[in-house]
Formats: C-alpha cells, sequence, structure tokens
C-alpha cells in the first residue's frame, strides 16, 4: 500500500509541474503580445547604442512574436527594400545588420531580380544579373545612387550573364552574342561585365566565358577569343583581358 501512495504521489507531482510549466508557456504566449511596445523601447535604445551614426536612418516596422522570440523589420528611410532584421530572445537582442544592412544584401538581391525582369522585358531574354562588390565597398556616391535607385540599368555597376545556343564556331557564336549586345545598347541597357554561357547542343557541352567587356566585345576581338579557347591557346588577348573560361557536360 505504501507503494502505491509513493507512486500516486510521484504521479501527481509530475502532474503538478508539467501543469505549471504548461500553463507557464500558454500564458506567457497570450501575454506576449501585450509587451511589444515595451521590446520596441528595447530595440530603439539597442539602435542608438549600436548604430547611433545611422539611428536617424532607421526605421523600426511591425513587431512580430513566435516561438518565444520577438523579431522587427528595420528598414532604410529612403529604401524599403535596404533593410535588416533585430531579434529579441531570453533578454538578449540579435540582429543581421552587417549582412544585410552594411553589405545591402537585400538591396542588391531587388535590384537584380529588377533589372533582370526589365531586362527580359526589353529584349525578350532570359539574364542574370549580379552585382560584383557588397554596398559598403562602393563609394558613398555609387552607395547613394544604388539606394536611391537612381538609373541603375545604365550605370555599368552590375554585371550580366545569358545563354545562347550555337555550335562551337567562332564566327556564328560572335554573331549571336552581339546580336544580343546590340539589343541592350539600343534600349540603353550598360552592364560592367558580361558572362556568356554557349550552349552546344549536339556535343552535350557548355562553354562559359567570363570578364567580357564592350572592348572584347567587338567582332574581331570576339573571335579572336573564341578561336583561342577552343585551341586552348592562352594568348595575350585572354591574359591582358583577364578573360576566364569553363567548360560542362549539359547541352540538352
Amino acid at each position: 500500500m505504501r507503494q502505491d501512495k509513493k507512486l500516486m504521489l510521484g504521479m501527481t507531482i509530475l502532474f503538478l509541474i508539467t501543469f505549471v510549466i504548461f500553463g507557464t508557456i500558454v500564458t506567457t504566449e497570450k501575454l506576449a503580445p501585450f509587451f511589444t511596445d515595451r521590446i520596441k523601447t528595447k530595440f530603439e535604445t539597442y539602435l542608438k547604442e549600436n548604430y547611433k551614426t545611422e539611428t536617424k536612418n532607421l526605421k523600426i516596422g511591425k513587431i512580430t512574436y513566435k516561438n518565444q522570440v520577438y523579431e522587427a523589420k528595420v528598414t532604410n528611410k529612403e529604401n524599403k527594400n535596404l533593410y535588416f532584421s533585430i531579434y529579441y530572445q531570453n533578454k538578449k537582442i540579435t540582429d543581421t545588420y552587417k549582412k544585410d544592412y552594411i553589405k545591402g544584401t537585400t538591396l542588391l538581391n531587388s535590384l537584380e531580380n529588377n533589372i533582370e525582369k526589365e531586362i527580359e522585358k526589353q529584349i525578350n531574354k532570359k539574364v542574370t544579373i549580379t552585382f560584383p562588390l557588397t554596398l559598403n565597398k562602393y563609394s558613398n556616391t555609387i552607395k547613394q545612387k544604388l539606394i536611391k535607385e537612381e538609373n541603375i540599368i545604365s550605370s555599368k555597376l552590375y554585371n550580366i550573364s545569358f545563354e545562347i545556343t550555337s555550335s562551337i564556331d567562332p564566327v556564328e557564336i560572335a554573331n549571336k552574342v552581339l546580336e544580343i549586345t546590340q539589343k541592350l545598347q539600343e534600349q540603353n541597357i550598360v552592364p560592367n561585365e558580361y558572362s556568356i554561357t554557349i550552349n552546344n547542343k549536339k556535343e552535350n557541352t557548355k562553354l562559359k566565358v567570363n570578364n567580357l567587356t564592350q572592348t572584347t566585345l567587338e567582332f574581331n576581338s570576339l573571335t579572336q577569343i573564341i578561336n583561342d579557347i577552343i585551341n586552348n591557346n592562352e594568348s595575350d588577348m585572354i591574359k591582358t583581358n583577364n578573360i576566364t573560361y569553363q567548360y560542362a557536360k549539359g547541352g540538352k
């Protein structure tokens, strides 16, 4: 009988502990939304103490609560696409300021997507846009231009990649590439550098050529470069212009 009573007492204590813990969690989750004003004040203090020079340019968005974490998006007042996230959990604040805001990850990703859509609409050709530098690596003048999104598409600040289908023939490749670059120029679309992938479906291979510029995209220069690559000739043209290339399978 004593053993039964001990077992019953143990089960009762376990039940009470579980009930208290569960009740505490439920209560915390229910009351969490009422603490957002207090959390916002903590966020504001944190930003002023840690990012004093930038605070005037920042705006804290709506605070949400999920899985015991408070979170808010902090945006640049000039451009909503430049932002970072800030978190409060276990009395500690963390953020993605360096990765997303200083390096401009959110802004540059947005610009890349928008420029891709604009170019594809203008020339009816799928392209990939990348910025070669993070936001903090640009001069203040260029940085402001990017934040204000001032005619970026014509500013030689980004790189463009696209694919053509062709046999590995220098003249055919040059003609097909220049047909596309001519369309870009007509629309005042001015990338910094070009990467061209030549898809040779017959041989089931792809050749990607990187670091091409307006100068090396002239017909004679481009045919010479392709010819040198095909013949594995590390010519002065390739070395001087820092041109790289890779072969790969997958020309289907």
